[in-house]
Order: C-alpha cells, then structure tokens, then sequence
C-alpha cells in the first residue's frame, strides 16, 4: 500500500516518527492492507472518524497508520497508565476516556463524569480548530458478528464543535464512519482494509426548523433546551448505529457472515471464469463483493423469506462438502489447465532459488534475531485465546514490540565479537556458499561498528526472509495443488455441476438487483442501510 501524503499543514515531528514506526509494523503484520474512497475524507473542516471495534489496539494502530494528517485518538485511561505505550499515547495527542467498566470504586462517577465532559469538550475544540479525531462508539473492543450499542459519545461532540463552528465563522465538522476488515486480525500476516464511507447528513441543530422533537419523557425530566439537546443526540446516535451497522457489514451472527462471504467467492468465480479473467480479487474487490451479497441477502429475506432461507441451505451444504475436501471454488474449474506446465515450472524456479537463499545467512539473521522474540510473544499472548480472543493480536504485537528492541540490543555485541574474532567458535565450524571469500572482510570490522551493523540488520533480515518466505510458500502450494488437482479420490465432476448450477442461481439474482457498485445504484442516505436501497431491475 502506498501510504497517502498528509493534508495541508504537516503533523508534528514527533507524530511523524510514530506514525512511521506504526506504518512498519503494519507492512510487517499484514501481508495485504489499504485504504480506499478516501476521496470522501472532506478537504475543509474538522472530521470526526467513528469506527466499530473488532481489534483492539489494532484498530488505531490501522487508522493512525492509513488516514493521513494528524489524528487525536480518544482511548480509555488504562492504557496510559503502561510506561511505554502511555509515553506513545501522549506523543501523538492521544485523550483519555473514562469507562464505568474500568472503574472499579462506585465513588469514581463524579470525577469519571467530569473528565469525560471535559474530553468531549476537548474534542470538540479540535475539530472547530479544523482537526481530525477517531473515535469508538461501542466503546469496548469485541469480536462480536456486528458493532455493539453504540453510545453517545460521538453526537455530543458534534452537537457543541457544530456550535461552535457556527459562532466562530468556521467550516463545520464532518462526522465519517470507517469500515475496518480484516481477514483475520488476531493473525500474522493477514489481509486487512480501512474503506471510508460518505459524510453524515445530520439533522437541523435543536430549535432549528426540522431539528428532532424531545419526547414527553425528556420534557418531564429536562428543561426544554436540554431536552432539545438530549433528542438530537438520541437521533444521530440512532443514525450513527446504522452507518455503523453498514460500514461493518454487521451481520446476527459468524456462521451467517462466513456464509456469505462464500456466497461472494461462488459470484465472483463464475463470474471471473465467463468474463476470462485470471487470479484472485484484491481484499478491496472482496470486501465490495461481500458487500454487495449483503445487501442482496437482507433484501430477499424481507422480500422472499422462505427462497433465501432454501438459498441459505444450499450455500451452507454446499461449504460443507468443500470443507471436507479442503476444497476452494477456484479450484473446481480447468482443473487440467491450472496450474499449467509453465506456471509449474515457474513455481519450481522460485522454489528452489527462494529456499537456497533463505537457508543461508537471511535465515541466520531472522531466526537469530526475531525468531526468539517472536515466539516468545506468542507464547505469552495465548492464554488470552480464550478469556480475552479479541486481544490476542495486539499482545502478539505489543509484547513482541518491547521484546524486539531489547533482544537485538542483548545479541548484537555478543554476535558481533564471534564474527569478527579469528578464535571465535563460529570459524572453527565448516564455512559454505560465500562465507569463505566474506570471511577475511568480516574479521576486519571493528567490533563496535559490526555491533551497530548488526543491530540495524536485524530487522532488515526479518523483513527479506518474509519476502522470501512467502515466495516458498506459494510455490510449494502451486505445486501440491498441481498433483493434489489431479488426485482421482475427489468426485470432481458432482462438485462442478453442483458449484455451477449454484453460482448460477446466485450470479441470476445479483443480476437482477441494483447492489453497491452497479453503476446505478444509488448511494443510501444517512441512516438507511443497503439492502433498503436495492431495487429490482426493469426489463429491458
């Protein structure tokens, strides 16, 4: 991903330095990441990003990484209670928030009360002051299958910074929800994507014409100004929950969205194989896919309930039997052809070249140098797999983060000294490849200046054995797909009728339906989830 340049006005060299740390890590964590119609990021104005909260520290990790200019995060005060990450927290401007779950005491809601008004205020002087805030509505992280209750936190911060803006003659704030995917965020070297979706139209302020209307309740208990104040917030809180429910293709529950996200490889193979098209869709193509089976799946469930629950079945026992076989739907078609002999012969050429330079000195470097650290994070990221799951990837991070550092600064003096001393053991052992013509070079580094080398060189090896890595990985996997495709215990033809005569059910109905993406399909507003825009096609 080619990161984007930040808006007028650079943030500060602190801030910078960060986010550049941060960006590293994200190349590094995730294989695959991007942002995309970040076109929608208004020009002028301050802006409010408002995300669910599937990855813990991930999340901001993400954000902080992809949207350009400088972003003021509001985190819960624990964190920056930790030595280093508060140190971090504070650089970058982030503002604490205080959750009754945090607070242990019952005599803490006063003062937790008082600090979150004056962060809301906070907040809102940055976004009259034309800058960008991120914000988590649900204000816990989850792995739940949609975005939890959303609380109010973000429409009250409009509702003074809109004020404001309003009495300083300044351009008013913009509120912008981000969708944030992953394949899978608690993994190494996944897929992720950060999609921003169009600016809230909000409605009139409070005693405005057409501003909502408090309710007998709120008059009962408020005077009439604050429960003017309290109706509008109620109403954009609603409308932010269903911007959020779109922005994270919330569905009831896992098995529902896994469904459907086999649903969108079934359309999008059938597709590709009429259309000629070769090799897998970006994670940006897929997630517009799925949502696209989204709004065409809760559409036919309030239009024809009993045809998409039969339709749901047949997808559902359908992933079954490509379970069993460990199957993909690409891997149903041209079966003889694919891979063919010259992709094969390729892959053999990688093979052997990738591996011959991953078990020279790349690999020394990154098993000596990250390979302990590494897996000593893992070890002590696990017993969160089960109490804590949605966390795991951010303690694999941040635990790997602090342990990177400390372990390349204890070995490289030590690793140092055995290459660069004559009697060291190192040279006593047989030498292979190009060690016996580097050898005489090496003996003559000063032992401080190697120390330093090697301290720098110790993640540049990580990151070069990883490219090298996953060329091995892919073509070890073209070749036993290759032998595996041509494996006589799979009923290959039962499969291939059955696959095609569902892809083709599924691609006749997404072609009869207006879905996101068409070409006219008209963008839902505020407040109106997807599958309430989606109409029927007119025959030509």
């Amino acid at each position: 991903m080619a990161w984007l340049p930040d808006a007028a006005g650079r943030p500060p060299r602190s801030y910078r330095a960060i986010r550049r740390l941060a960006r590293g890590i994200c190349d590094t964590w995730f294989r695959e990441h991007a942002l995309v119609d970040h076109e929608w990021i208004p020009e002028e104005g301050g802006v409010l990003f408002a995300a669910w909260h599937p990855g813990s520290m991930i999340d901001p990790l993400f954000m902080f990484s992809s949207l350009p200019g400088q972003l003021t995060f509001a985190a819960k005060h624990t964190l920056f209670n930790y030595p280093i990450l508060g140190r971090v927290m504070h650089s970058i401007g982030a503002k604490p928030i205080y959750r009754a779950i945090d607070e242990g005491e019952e005599g803490a809601q006063p003062e937790r009360g008082a600090a979150n008004e004056g962060l809301l205020d906070t907040l809102a002087g940055i976004l009259v002051e034309q800058g960008r805030c991120a914000i988590y509505p649900e204000g816990v992280a989850h792995l739940g299958s949609r975005p939890e209750r959303i609380k109010t936190g973000p429409a009250r911060i409009m509702l003074r910074a809109i004020r404001r803006s309003r009495e300083a003659g300044v351009s008013e704030p913009a509120l912008v929800t981000v969708g944030i995917h992953y394949t899978d965020q608690n993994k190494f070297r996944e897929r992720a994507l950060l999609q921003i979706h169009p600016p809230m139209q909000l409605p009139p302020l409070p005693a405005e014409d057409g501003a909502p209307k408090p309710s007998q309740e709120l008059l009962a208990e408020f005077e009439a100004a604050e429960a003017a104040d309290r109706a509008w917030v109620q109403a954009v809180t609603v409308l932010l929950a269903v911007e959020m429910e779109r922005s994270s293709q919330g569905l009831d529950n896992w098995d529902d969205r896994k469904l459907l996200w086999r649903t969108r490889s079934l359309v999008w193979v059938h597709r590709a194989r009429a259309e000629g098209r070769k090799g897998a869709p970006t994670y940006a193509e897929a997630v517009l896919g799925a949502r696209r089976t989204r709004a065409a799946w809760l559409h036919m469930i309030e239009e024809q309930p009993e045809q998409a629950e039969g339709l749901r079945d047949d997808v559902a026992a359908h992933s079954e039997r490509m379970q069993e076989y460990g199957l993909k739907e690409f891997e149903l078609y041209e079966r003889d052809s694919r891979p063919g002999y010259a992709e094969l012969a390729k892959a053999a050429v990688l093979l052997v070249w990738s591996t011959v330079w991953i078990i020279g000195m790349m690999a020394w470097g990154a098993m000596i140098g990250s390979y302990p650290p590494y897996n000593l994070a893992g070890k002590l990221a696990k017993p969160y797999e089960e109490k804590m799951a949605y966390v795991v990837g951010t303690y694999k991070i941040a635990i790997a983060f602090l342990l990177l550092p400390l372990w390349w600064l204890l070995i490289s003096l030590p690793i140092a000294w055995l290459i660069t001393t004559p009697s060291s053991p190192v040279w006593s052992i047989p030498s292979y490849g190009v060690l016996p013509f580097i050898q005489p070079y090496l003996l003559e580094v000063p032992l401080l200046l190697m120390a330093v080398l090697l301290l720098f060189g110790w993640p540049l090896s990580a990151r070069l054995h990883l490219v090298l890595w996953r060329r091995v990985v892919l073509s070890w996997r073209t070749w036993r797909r290759w032998f595996r495709l041509r494996d006589g215990s799979i009923p290959w033809k039962e499969l291939q009728v059955g696959q095609r005569d569902l892809a083709v059910r599924l691609d006749d109905i997404g072609r009869s339906l207006v879905l996101p993406g068409d070409p006219d399909w008209k963008p839902p507003p505020t407040g109106v989830d997807d599958h309430e825009m989606v109409r029927r096609r007119t025959a030509s």
